[in-house]
């Protein structure tokens, strides 16, 4: 198996570059060095005929008459993993390394090797050394894409991706990575026109086709996703994904009834899940058909009651609609069955706090964070907690430590500066450093998230840099046009600079909104975190 595939490709490119590699320093020697060099290209004649063993006896005389040098022993190695030998071709490698720890085809031959072994992390460290040296290395540029993708750095994976055009273009798994990378990442458009080329591949098999129609879905072209779904063979081996996969396409389309009656397809063949409930209620209720949609929520529950989907999708639906009791009743239900799970007693915290029952919210997000201690949005929540306690202290506590626990959650940051501003801050002091700090900190992980931009320039125009804030505040409302925090702070800003037209064109835009929003913000984001976390569990 170690020779089949990815392994044995890879490693025939390592032999071209081994052979371009030997390059050894004048010798004292004269004649052990000639013999050395024979014997190496005999070596590599051997491993091209595929007659590994002969090939490992000239290495071997390699290192014989050269001991001081890496080649013979990055030769054993290639001559190794070939045989079928990885483990013996690791140790043969590193001895080579150890020799002349510039040797970069040794270390090459390395990180593939124990890219073979998955032992990834070991393998990216030595790629990266690589990836310094040869940044355009195609072989090594998709190894480590593959690596970022699994562990979930999408944008550092498309980055590395498109550096191995070719070898992403020649294998449709790769391509589908990249198109997802993209996606993830917020690149809708590339990701789609990538999808799009490879709806014109032919050869691709079913779980191919099926994940290339569960993408296309995601970057929004649902009629191509609906026939790629309809072009499956129709014994595909997941028919439920199949048509659940179809089915969110139509809801995609906003084809709410289509969607309902594919989704019913499936039950009426014994095919449910969870999901089923779950996207059938959110079809109803998007064509208007609430009680239906709460009804379906309720037959998903009763169907899988150890599944959290269902609950929370009913608590959601009930919030919505300002029903609280009925929420907190729903999620009950649920922590009382399934107490281990940190979305149902954060949901329930959500919904207690809109009620504004903040001591058992505070409980229940403890109990979340108990459960759950990297979920960054329980750390969000109970900081606004604290803060509508009038816990400041607490609060600033909770969400340092929610940094530290997820230091890429740009939400965090921004609740710490809100405290901060609520507890009062002015230019010069150390609590208008940190906000400004934790400003730029968040900027540099986000350089998107519009409310970023909203704070900095609410601490320019603390320090009197009127024209720098306004400049925040536009490419602010570039972000997000509709928010009406902006948008206010946008027309105080064009006033205090003497634009008065612009500020009163802004003023008209919001008129006596912005005063509810200000009242409702926090329960409004809080609002928005459930409806996230609901999302997240489909």
């Amino acid at each position: 198996m170690y020779r089949s595939g990815l392994a044995s490709a890879v490693l025939a490119i390592l032999i071209s570059g081994l052979v371009a590699g030997f390059c050894a320093p004048a010798q004292t020697e004269e004649t052990d060095q000639q013999k050395a060099d024979q014997a190496y290209q005999a070596g590599m004649k051997l491993v091209r005929e595929k007659r590994y063993k002969d090939a490992l006896t000239e290495f071997k005389l390699v290192e014989h008459y050269t001991p001081q040098l890496p080649q013979g022993y990055s030769g054993e190695g290639i001559a190794l993993a070939l045989m079928g030998e990885p483990e013996a071709a690791v140790q043969v490698l590193r001895k080579a390394i150890d020799l002349d720890p510039s040797f970069w085809v040794a270390r090459r031959e390395l990180g593939i090797i124990y890219w073979q072994l998955n032992e990834r992390d070991q393998a990216s460290q030595e790629l990266y050394k690589i990836a310094e040296q040869f940044p355009t290395d195609a072989v090594v540029n998709a190894l480590l894409g593959q690596y970022e993708f699994a562990n979930r750095h999408y944008g550092q994976a498309a980055a590395l991706l498109a550096k191995a055009p070719g070898r992403v273009d020649a294998d449709p798994d790769l391509a589908l990575m990249e198109a997802q990378a993209l996606l993830e990442t917020g690149q809708t458009t590339p990701a789609g026109e990538k999808l799009e080329s490879l709806r014109l591949r032919v050869g691709l098999t079913p779980q191919q086709t099926f994940r290339l129609a569960w993408l296309l879905g995601q970057a929004k072209h649902s009629k191509q996703a609906i026939d790629t779904f309809q072009s499956l063979p129709p014994d595909f081996p997941d028919p439920f994904d199949r048509g659940n996969g179809i089915a969110l396409a139509y809801y995609g389309e906003h084809q709410y009834s289509q969607c309902v009656a594919t989704l019913g397809e499936l039950k009426s063949r014994g095919l449910t899940k969870p999901e089923l409930y779950s996207l059938w209620g959110i079809a109803q209720e998007d064509a208007g058909n609430t009680l239906e949609a709460y009804e379906t929520f309720r037959q998903g529950i009763y169907k899988f009651p150890k599944d959290d989907q269902n609950y929370l999708n009913a608590a959601t639906l009930s919030a919505r609609h300002k029903n609280y009791d009925v929420a907190e009743e729903i999620l009950t239900s649920g922590v009382k069955l399934i107490s281990d799970d940190y979305k149902l007693l954060f949901g329930r915290g959500v919904v207690f706090s809109m009620e504004r029952k903040l001591p058992e919210a505070e409980a229940d997000y403890r109990r979340a964070l108990e459960v759950a201690p990297q979920e960054g949005t329980v750390y969000a929540a109970l900081g606004v907690c604290y803060e509508d306690q009038n816990k400041f202290d607490q609060a600033a506590e909770i969400l340092r430590e929610g940094i530290r626990r997820q230091p890429q959650d740009v939400h965090l940051y921004y609740f710490l500066v809100d405290l901060l501003f609520r507890t009062g801050i002015a230019p010069g002091s150390p609590a208008y450093d940190q906000a400004l700090s934790t400003v730029e900190a968040s900027l540099r992980l986000d350089p998107d998230f519009a409310l970023t931009y909203l704070q900095r320039a609410r601490l320019k125009l603390l320090a009197n840099q009127t024209e720098s804030a306004i400049a925040d505040l536009e490419h602010a409302r570039a972000l997000e046009p509709d928010s009406e925090t902006i948008i206010y702070q946008l027309a105080v800003a064009y006033r205090r600079g003497g634009r008065t037209h612009d500020a009163d064109k802004m003023f008209a835009l919001i008129a006596e909104a912005r005063k509810k929003q200000d009242a409702e913000w926090q329960h409004l984001d809080l609002m928005n975190i459930m409806i996230r976390v609901s999302e997240s569990s489909r």
